[in-house]
C-alpha cells in the first residue's frame, strides 16, 4: 500500500479529510522514530529535601518507643516505615544510614 493509499484509507475509516488523516499519521510516524531512537541519559538529579539532623534523631527515638522497635525502623519497607511515623522516605533512609554509623562506629571501638 502506497502513502496515498494509505492516506484515503484511513481518512475514509475514520471519516476525515485527507489532510488530517496525513497530520496523523506524520505524528505517528515521527513517534514511531522517536521510539527507535537510542535512549538518552539522563544526569542524577540532585535530591530536593534533605532531613535534619534533629528529624533523623526524633524518627529515630519514636521508632525506640514504638511497640515495633528499632528494627521495624532499619528493616521494614520504606514506604511501611515513613507512614508509621509520617516522615518522609529521605528520612527513614538517612535514618537507617545514621544507625548503620553508630552501629560501625561502636563495633569499631
Amino acid at each position: 500500500m502506497t502513502e496515498s493509499e494509505l492516506v484515503a484509507e484511513v481518512a475514509k475509516r475514520a471519516g476525515v479529510s485527507k489532510a488530517e488523516a496525513k497530520a496523523v499519521l506524520d505524528v505517528l510516524a515521527d513517534i514511531e522514530r522517536e521510539q527507535r531512537r537510542p535512549a538518552k541519559k539522563e544526569p542524577p538529579t540532585r535530591l530536593s529535601y534533605v532531613p535534619s539532623d534533629r528529624e533523623i534523631a526524633d524518627l529515630i527515638a519514636a521508632a525506640a518507643s514504638h511497640p515495633l522497635g528499632i528494627q521495624f525502623l532499619i528493616e521494614g519497607e520504606l514506604c511501611a516505615v515513613a507512614t508509621t511515623f509520617r516522615v518522609h522516605a529521605f528520612t527513614v533512609d538517612a535514618a537507617r544510614e545514621h544507625i548503620r554509623a553508630e552501629g560501625a562506629s561502636l563495633a569499631g571501638t
